[in-house]
């Protein structure tokens, strides 16, 4: 049975493909459909820094507080996110496999739009929406990190913009 496009997503499964230096995400419904889709090194690169960037900007605490501060902020945001109310650290693990699926499709853009209450994103590949995804803030910081964390296992060394992204941010300046 063919998932109807684009799906809305519940659950997203992270892997690298060696072969193709790509990582690839499997995104599942509340039906247990799915689509398996490829993002490049230069797409991941984008969306991890862009994502950071939409976080500090639509961060009302962080855009009213002194500049030195901003990053501090979202820094505990985002370690809230991965730790605080029970959660564990999302693991990169790097022998991460997906079940046996049909090749991924090729992702050529992500869309953003931030509303008041969510990220609504919507994946594409050339000519079809594939996913769509309403996250809130916790739930971006969790997307960044796994993204980060995956593209960190697979060598990629992407360059990140927001200090408070930096593999092994965990210091915060208190004044």
């Amino acid at each position: 049975m063919t998932a109807t496009l684009p799906i809305v997503a519940t659950n997203l499964r992270f892997a690298y493909n060696d072969t193709e230096d790509r990582l690839t995400v499997l995104a599942t419904d509340a039906q247990s459909q799915g689509v398996h889709v490829a993002l490049t090194r230069r797409l991941t690169e984008r969306l991890v820094n862009g994502l950071a960037q939409m976080l500090e900007q639509s961060s009302a605490l962080a855009v009213k507080a002194p500049a030195e501060m901003r990053d501090d902020i979202i820094l505990m945001e985002h370690q809230d996110a991965l730790y605080g109310h029970g959660q564990a650290a999302a693991d990169p693990g790097t022998g991460d496999a997906l079940p046996d699926l049909r090749a991924p499709r090729l992702v050529t853009a992500i869309d953003v739009n931030v509303t008041p209450a969510t990220f609504e994103v919507r994946v594409r590949d050339a000519q079809t929406p594939l996913i769509a995804l309403s996250l809130g803030r916790l739930d971006v910081h969790r997307l960044v990190e796994a993204l980060s964390q995956r593209a960190e296992a697979a060598g990629w060394h992407i360059p990140v913009s927001a200090a408070w992204l930096e593999p092994g941010q965990t210091q915060i300046v208190l004044n």
